[in-house]
């Protein structure tokens, strides 16, 4: 008898967090990206780097970079990345809880990203 309360109560508890994850999971929906002047993308070889950034990275770190699951990565990245190739690396390597993307975008299509959060994101 006091294992199926103790049951009860796992389930009702596990649905409850099920729930809240889906709440949350909604509530966290990315904002739209900055738009990158055409001179930019036009510089990157046609390549929108705030696009890419919409579709891939927005969904963690937020639209405008502000954060949500992932880390806040707006006015930050060059401070934190002195080198941009070190963030190219941690963008396409990976890095805790950050997938790598080496495998899903080409290396031009990871400079674009990585040079908007830089400039675009940056201020």
């Amino acid at each position: 008898m006091v294992l199926r309360q103790v049951c009860k109560w796992f389930e009702i508890l596990a649905v409850f967090a099920v729930v809240v994850f889906v709440v949350m999971l909604f509530a966290n929906s990315p904002t739209a990206p900055t738009p990158v002047p055409a001179a930019a993308v036009a510089a990157a070889g046609g390549i929108d780097g705030g696009d890419l950034f919409g579709a891939r990275c927005a969904g963690c770190h937020g639209g405008d970079g502000s954060g949500g699951i992932g880390p806040r990565l707006a006015g930050r990245m060059v401070e934190r990345f002195p080198d941009p190739a070190a963030q190219i690396t941690t963008v396409t390597e990976g890095r805790r809880g950050m997938p790598a993307f080496g495998g899903r975008l080409s290396a031009e299509e990871i400079a674009a990203i990585v040079e908007y959060t830089r400039t675009i994101l940056g201020t």
